[in-house]
């Protein structure tokens, strides 16, 4: 295998360009005082540390993981019952079925946030063909089913791959010492897809806690999330001043979150028999 060694250095030297590098440069630039891009008049201070670390970033910081939490939720409750009837379906080609939740993100997710988004305004296509008026557009129970809407296939398949490797042999086993359907469900089959929950939860509350594109649009303006924080800090958003330091801390934030998250990923499932 050493042979072929060399043809990993493309990546490498890829992941360290478009990797290392920027994140680096985050880390420095965290450190400094800057209105601009112009490392040449930046000079070395600690305000990034004090002017972000404050109520007002906290309390979004706090929000995003509160409607995080909520949507992860949601997709157990609703993702964890998919899994689990199309693991049981006895036909040939299961993942045909869950193709259906595969096909939406084929699109571009701006196209179909801004669709969802339309679809939960007073004056929309449910209410032309059905009558129904849902109003609820601007508000978090929006962003909040936006987001399910979004990330539920995430959910689905690490408990679909897991529920799938469950030896049968187990569950006759069960049945055979007498326990019911559920009895079974409860003491074999969930504690075994536990993995699959887990690995489900860190692939659908990181992107909803750093999302900034589905509170911005579906929100409308209305609430602020750490992703849209980082969004105007960075002059991404319609804001005239920038703040790059406090912008690059609070992306450090959440990367050292991002890699913890990832660490708890291969420390529950090693053998990364959850992971698409």
């Amino acid at each position: 295998m050493k042979r072929f060694s060399r043809f990993a250095w493309p990546y490498f030297l890829w992941m360290l360009v478009f990797t290392v590098v920027p994140i680096i440069l985050l880390l420095i630039i965290s450190f400094l005082d800057m209105r601009s891009l112009n490392f040449s008049t930046a000079k070395f201070s600690l305000a990034a540390f004090s002017k972000n670390f404050n109520s007002v970033y906290i309390s979004a910081f706090l929000k995003s993981i509160e409607l995080a939490a909520i949507a992860t939720v949601l997709c157990i409750i609703i993702g964890y019952p998919i899994a689990y009837i199309v693991s049981n379906l006895n036909i040939a080609n299961k993942f045909s079925f869950l193709l259906i939740l595969i096909m939406p993100m084929f699109t571009n997710m701006l196209l179909r946030v801004n669709t969802i988004n339309k679809l939960l305004r007073p004056e929309s296509l449910l209410k032309n063909l059905f009558g129904i008026s849902l109003n609820i557009s601007g508000s978090e129970t929006a962003v909040i089913l936006v987001m399910v809407l979004m990330y539920l296939p995430f959910m689905v398949f690490p408990i679909f791959t897991v529920l799938e490797k469950i030896d049968p042999s187990l569950l006759e086993a069960s049945r055979d010492l007498g326990a019911n359907n559920f009895k079974t469900f409860l003491k074999v089959t969930l504690p075994l897809s536990l993995k699959g929950i887990s690995s489900g939860i860190i692939m659908v509350f990181l992107p909803c806690a750093t999302s900034f594109t589905i509170p911005y649009i579906v929100s409308e303006g209305n609430l602020k999330l750490i992703g849209n924080i980082i969004e105007d800090k960075m002059g991404l958003g319609n804001v005239i001043s920038t703040d790059y330091p406090g912008g690059s801390l609070l992306s450090i934030v959440i990367l050292i979150a991002v890699m913890g998250s990832l660490w708890l990923i291969s420390k529950i499932d090693a053998e990364g028999e959850t992971l698409l």
